[in-house]
């Protein structure tokens, strides 16, 4: 089975959320550089942990990185956006400065989760999967589970879980969060 350089897969735990990024191609043609493969077939297997590695290193995959992987594993293009678009985990365009992911399951949505949803289209003008027009939010519904099920409803904003809230308190993470990278803290500071 393919693979890539075992330098490389330990990279595979995604990095804290740092906020948008542009897709620097260097790097990119210097991650697809530690993939090898003896085959076509060896080749394919490598396109969705490609895509991953790039998608984890810059929230994002731009179509101009996309080519990089389709001409480095020797297939086309279209097969690539085909993964692309059809994994959720994909992301085509850069994340807002700030990314949350909204906990829909069970415990999450029997607590009031679906305020919440109401509340980012209401306050925020963004649904599941969109950017805000400031580019300062993106949002990802997950309609399973987050597991911090004790803290429903529940949001994972960049890195820091929050739970329990409400539509007044969720609005408060969110300003918070914008106003400390505004202010030049770290976003990873949490003060709940």
């Amino acid at each position: 089975m393919a693979q890539a350089d075992p330098v490389q897969r330990s990279h595979s735990v995604p990095a804290p959320y740092t906020g948008r990024q542009d897709i620097d191609l260097d790097v990119v043609r210097e991650i697809m550089s530690h993939f090898t493969f003896s085959d076509y077939e060896e080749a394919q297997e490598l396109i969705l942990f490609a895509l991953q590695e790039i998608n984890e290193r810059f929230g994002w995959v731009s179509p101009e990185a996309a080519e990089i992987v389709a001409e480095r594993l020797g297939t086309t293009i279209n097969r690539v956006y085909g993964l692309l678009t059809f994994y959720a985990d994909f992301r085509t365009e850069p994340r807002a400065n700030h990314f949350m992911l909204l906990c829909h399951g069970m415990s999450c949505y029997v607590m009031g989760s679906q305020r919440l949803v109401q509340t980012l289209e209401e306050r925020y003008g963004i649904g599941d999967g969109e950017t805000s027009a400031d580019g300062e939010l993106s949002v990802q519904v997950v309609n399973g589970c987050l597991g911090v099920c004790d803290r429903s409803p529940v949001v994972k904003l960049d890195d820091e879980y929050h739970g329990q809230l409400t539509s007044e308190s969720l609005n408060e993470v969110i300003q918070r969060a914008i106003a400390a990278r505004r202010g030049g803290r770290s976003n990873g500071e949490s003060h709940d």
